[in-house]
């Protein structure tokens, strides 16, 4: 059975709110600065380039065989492949990706602005059931730290957002959906205001939803991670597996995060 664990306790889990799936209720994500994108292409064998014009291109980093590479696709376009199947027993192929910068990655308006974060995400194999598969995170999910993430742990898409004290968990379509191996989708996780957030899921070809949009309000304080910005996975550790450090393993395009501070008539 699909499951959304989180490092918080009981009090925290409490304050996770209850989720509102009606289409037409639902605001669109705000337009705002993009701060960084990622298209697949890669400056050198070890660095990924970003086009956002910020300069955060992105070092790759790798252990136990695993690697990140840009691939082609058959209209020419390039993504970014991770490594493939799924690993229950060290050595295990690892790869990662940490951007040159993370300043502005954090939310604006002193850790209360809205924010945008996405990833085009196709998963190349069925997805291991014992082990979550990380996205694009900022901070840990921890008891004291500010976080945001997205992730498809074994298959279905979420987002969550934590201040360190209160924490918004927030899945896409009812509890039996997964990823369709071998499709693009666009997953996007947005605070659209300080108590308000959001996750779509569409298809990048056309940019139609696939799922209605979700939304859940959370009355988070300051959401202002440190450390280090990862993509497709937590970590790389040669002694852990894919349980401990959730690697992705699948293909990535596009992948963005973006800012802008809050209106004054905000929720």
């Amino acid at each position: 059975m699909f499951s959304l664990p989180t490092a918080l306790g009981g009090a925290a889990c409490a304050a996770l709110l209850a989720l509102t799936g009606a289409a037409a209720a639902v605001a669109a994500p705000p337009p705002g600065t993009l701060e960084l994108r990622y298209t697949g292409e890669l400056l050198t064998p070890t660095q990924v380039a970003d086009s956002s014009g910020k300069g955060l291109h992105g070092s790759i980093r790798t252990g136990g065989g695993g690697a990140v590479t840009s691939v082609a696709g058959p209209g020419g376009e390039v993504f970014l492949r991770f490594p493939g199947g799924s690993c229950a027993a060290v050595p295990c192929p690892q790869a990662i990706i940490q951007p040159a910068a993370t300043v502005t990655l954090v939310p604006g308006d002193e850790g209360e602005g809205r924010f945008v974060f996405g990833a085009d995400i196709r998963l190349t194999e069925p997805p291991a059931p014992g082990a979550g598969m990380n996205v694009f995170q900022f901070g840990a999910a921890a008891a004291g730290v500010s976080q945001w993430k997205m992730q498809v742990d074994y298959g279905r898409p979420s987002c969550r957002w934590s201040d360190g004290t209160t924490a918004v968990l927030l899945p896409a379509g009812a509890a039996d959906f997964r990823l369709t191996v071998g499709r693009w989708y666009r997953v996007t996780c947005v605070r659209l205001s300080p108590v308000l957030f959001q996750i779509r899921v569409a298809d990048p070809a056309t940019g139609r939803q696939v799922l209605p949009p979700a939304q859940a309000r959370g009355a988070l304080d300051d959401i202002l991670p440190s450390g280090s910005v990862v993509i497709g996975g937590k970590r790389i550790r040669a002694e852990q597996a894919d349980v401990d450090t959730d690697q992705f393993h699948g293909d990535l395009d596009t992948v963005e995060f973006g800012r802008r501070l809050l209106a004054s008539d905000a929720e």
